[in-house]
């Protein structure tokens, strides 16, 4: 599929959607060749929407967005999903949506945010460029809905086994059968990566200090293999 409007994407590699991105049909820059921060981005650039496909510390990536900010004066769009979204939103004036892409759906449905209309009209129509149907959403919130509630699940999955109540694989096949999940919660973490989850559950945690959000000590070790 082509489109009329002009994207400028960011990515850095450990995205899951990197190698999907780098792809399309679109200007593409992978922030991982240089170092981001340092980068002297042409004033006289021109496009429709600049997204941002970065994981990065929070801190890291409020510089980034910041950078690009200042250099750019059409909207910025970001995956913000193991994010506080609502606060990077407040203080980034060109930050004019959010997406949830990070963490992977099994029926290729993402929500978003949009602050105005051209914003809402440019993520969907760069959804479309990705084969993914949109959710718009009020607010992102810390990680959107979707991340925040699979990553709990995932986090109690981890749980699980420190409690030795069952293997990876049998907790996978009680959820898909249990409940009619579409993956196991072990599955969903080969998809999202464990790292991915363990940022939102710590933001999370860290932002409500809610004891329902404190990650599984099995779960930290697998992020850090």
């Amino acid at each position: 599929m082509t489109t009329n409007k002009k994207f400028l994407v960011l990515a850095t590699k450990n995205h899951p959607l990197y190698e999907k991105l780098k792809t399309l049909d679109v200007e593409f820059y992978d922030l991982d060749s240089v170092a981001p921060f340092e980068q002297n981005w042409s004033r006289d650039y021109e496009c429709d929407l600049v997204l941002d496909f970065s994981i990065l510390d929070a801190d890291k990536k409020m510089t980034l967005l910041n950078n690009l900010n200042i250099q750019f004066d059409f909207p910025i769009v970001s995956d913000l999903s193991t994010y506080w979204g609502e606060l990077f939103i407040e203080k980034i004036s060109g930050l004019r949506g959010a997406v949830s892409l990070a963490f992977h759906s099994p029926n290729n449905c993402y929500e978003y945010y949009a602050i105005d209309e051209a914003t809402k009209s440019g993520i969907e129509e760069f959804y479309k460029l990705l084969n993914f149907e949109g959710v718009q959403v009020s607010n992102p919130g810390i990680g959107f809905t979707y991340p925040r509630v699979i990553s709990m699940v995932i986090n109690e999955a981890f749980f699980s086994l420190e409690d030795k109540l069952a293997r990876p694989r049998d907790i996978d096949t009680a959820m898909k059968f249990g409940v009619n999940y579409p993956l196991g919660p072990f599955e969903w973490v080969k998809k999202i990566g464990p790292k991915n989850i363990l940022r939102l559950l710590e933001t999370l945690y860290d932002v409500t200090r809610d004891q329902r959000y404190r990650p599984s000590q099995k779960l930290r070790l697998e992020a850090n293999l």
